[in-house]
């Protein structure tokens, strides 16, 4: 009998060992071979699933994106107050060995992204769902607080605390997850206008 392939996992591997040679190598140590090995593979099953580096990394982006939504989706749920929606950011916030794996290959990204324009699409994309969700997370803030909030400036804040949390969290040890939590929360109570 010829072996049955789940050929979604073997995909999700290959994410897994791109997001392992990214944390060790930098994206620049990313390449079809160095990606085969971090995953215990031939360079020809690699690129089975891929047929150039850009592709792989594309997919890459699109897949950390789907496993950051899951989380965001799984949490949304719960996010009907101030607890659930500091619960909801913080899966975008690298709090833990995975999403801080997982926001070194963003911010790897993000630069490649500038001047490659596989993944440029990929990034824009990924921007706009993450500014959806900001503005999900202040709509819901100016509902259940009752205040006339400027949807689009605490919006734009929002983001860049995000964005400023994700990137110091990432490259300093010293930002610890409780301080980044701590942070998180001080900026959405004080928007709800709690104290």
């Amino acid at each position: 009998m010829p072996k049955v392939v789940d050929h979604d996992a073997r995909r999700s591997e290959i994410v897994d060992a791109v997001i392992g040679v990214v944390h060790r190598d930098g994206y620049g140590g990313v390449s079809v071979r160095a990606v085969a090995e971090e995953a215990g593979w031939s360079t020809g099953a690699i690129r089975h699933y891929f047929a150039s580096q850009p592709e792989l990394i594309a997919f890459a982006m699109a897949d950390l994106a789907e496993r950051a939504r899951v989380r965001i989706d799984r949490r949304g749920q719960h996010a009907t107050d101030l607890d659930g929606l500091v619960a909801l950011l913080e899966e975008v916030l690298p709090l833990d060995a995975t999403r801080r794996a997982e926001s070194e290959m963003w911010l790897a990204l993000a630069i490649a992204a500038r001047t490659e324009p596989e993944l440029a699409t990929v990034w824009r994309d990924v921007q706009g769902q993450l500014r959806g969700l900001m503005e999900s997370c202040v709509l819901m803030l100016a509902e259940v607080s009752g205040r006339a909030l400027d949807i689009r400036t605490e919006t734009q804040r929002l983001h860049a605390l995000i964005d400023g949390l994700a990137l110091h969290g990432t490259l300093s040890p010293r930002l610890s997850a409780a301080r980044m939590r701590a942070t998180l929360r001080a900026h959405l109570t004080q928007l709800a206008g709690c104290r």
